[in-house]
């Protein structure tokens, strides 16, 4: 299977990609009878209230079964009157506010405002503005003739759907804003993740993201690559964004405040340009990006960044075992998840090693433990982040290179490629609906 993905032609690819977008009832997996056992549990759930639970609970958006959970997510999340609307969008390419007044058959103005506020206040939908899809579409199929720059959105604005992660949770929860309908919002989605629904999916690897080492542990390895520095990456690019930690935002509502740094999740390159252009998050130069980041991993978070090399437009943001959605698939479900194989492991110096069990106590994943019989490294849930070996006050844990390690992809169609066969098989493997 990965050798025939390297043959799809790259056309082709975006075809079946808009083809998943326009027509999701394809692959959508969707489960019609759960749907119609919960709209006949939740006889005041409205038909658009349903559909909205059918569009969020595709297999092909990774996306929670129709249950209790989620509908009472959807629920808080749109009105009655938004959901009306909201029942035509399809996923992130979108609609023009003229195209779903027409299809609701309500005034434009109305529409547009009803759709602005989801978009700008609630931050529930994408928006794209004039030859921005296209643009993007350019970009992903590794044309480099189409640079990737975002300003200010232009008319006509396109509305769409995001998938509930990775999509609506973060855009909604990284605002900060600390209301009781955040709050709430927060605690409904932590009802849903908890379902273990990812355990559906997430089996086998898909290699979205990767994690960086802490600069000091590697920064004088001969082994290490420019994309294993943190540093390297931001030197690469101009344009910062940072907003709030959304897992650990959710789970504070939710009643576990781990204390640790928040304004953690950066946006780098082009990308930061999109969420800076729609206010989403805040700019800040390459200094005080450096600076955040050097605090979360002195605090002891680790940092992760798309699976792709450094010289491209990036999202990163740095993790606590607690709090994050992808560390805690594996920590609480025991399932592979998003994460590449790591370039650098830790290896212990038995002769300098104090037993103060600090690594075991910062290691975000549990992969550091002091049982009966000494020390147990766990590798199966190791994720490379280093901050075991940059917290050890005796230095007795230090980061080695890893045999027949995989670069990380040099463009994103590349990663697609990459990801192709793993997500293929969740699709078609996962439990029916």
């Amino acid at each position: 299977m990965p050798g025939s993905s390297q043959n799809l032609n790259r056309r082709d690819f975006l075809k079946l990609s808009l083809a998943a977008s326009a027509y999701p009832a394809l692959l959508s997996g969707c489960g019609f009878k759960e749907i119609r056992k919960l709209g006949a549990a939740n006889p005041g759930a409205t038909p658009a209230y349903l559909k909205i639970v059918e569009f969020y609970s595709q297999k092909t958006l990774i996306g929670p079964p129709p249950s209790q959970e989620l509908l009472e997510l959807i629920v808080h999340l749109y009105t009655p009157e938004e959901a009306e609307i909201v029942q035509y969008l399809p996923l992130i390419y979108g609609k023009t506010a003229r195209s779903v007044a027409r299809q609701v058959k309500r005034p434009l103005e109305e529409v547009t405002a009803i759709l602005n506020r989801l978009a700008n206040d609630k931050r529930a939908l994408i928006v794209f503005g004039k030859g921005e899809p296209e643009k993007i579409l350019s970009y992903v199929s590794n044309r480099r003739d189409n640079p990737l720059t975002f300003t200010a959105p232009e008319e006509p604005l396109r509305y769409g759907l995001m998938p509930i992660v990775p999509g609506t949770f973060e855009m909604v929860m990284m605002s900060g804003n600390d209301d009781e309908w955040h709050r709430r919002f927060g605690q409904l989605f932590e009802r849903v993740y908890n379902t273990g629904y990812m355990a559906d999916y997430l089996d086998k690897p898909i290699p979205l993201i990767r994690y960086i080492p802490v600069h000091e542990t590697i920064d004088a390895v001969p082994a290490a690559l420019p994309s294993d520095l943190l540093t390297e990456m931001l030197m690469e690019n101009s344009n910062f964004g940072v907003g709030i930690c959304q897992c650990r935002q959710s789970q504070a509502y939710s009643g576990h405040d781990c204390g640790l740094p928040r304004e953690t999740c950066m946006s780098i390159g082009p990308f930061a340009d999109f969420m800076l252009s729609r206010n989403i998050q805040r700019r800040v130069d390459r200094s005080e990006a450096l600076d955040i980041k050097m605090k979360a991993n002195a605090a002891g978070l680790a940092t992760f960044s798309i699976n792709v090399d450094f010289n491209l437009p990036n999202y990163t943001c740095s993790c606590c075992g607690c709090c994050c959605l992808i560390l805690r698939t594996i920590s609480k479900f025991n399932i592979p998840s998003m994460i590449a194989p790591p370039h650098f492991r830790p290896q212990r110096d038995e002769r300098t090693c104090v037993r103060c069990g600090l690594c075991q106590q910062k290691c975000p994943m549990g992969a550091q433990v002091l049982g009966e019989n000494g020390w147990e490294y766990r590798r199966e849930r190791c994720i490379g982040c280093g901050v075991c070996a940059s917290l050890c006050p005796a230095k007795a844990l230090s980061m080695q290179p890893v045999k027949n390690y995989r670069r990380p992809p040099a463009n994103l169609f590349s990663l697609g490629l990459r990801m192709g066969p793993g997500y293929a098989h969740h699709l078609l493997t996962s439990s029916a609906r």
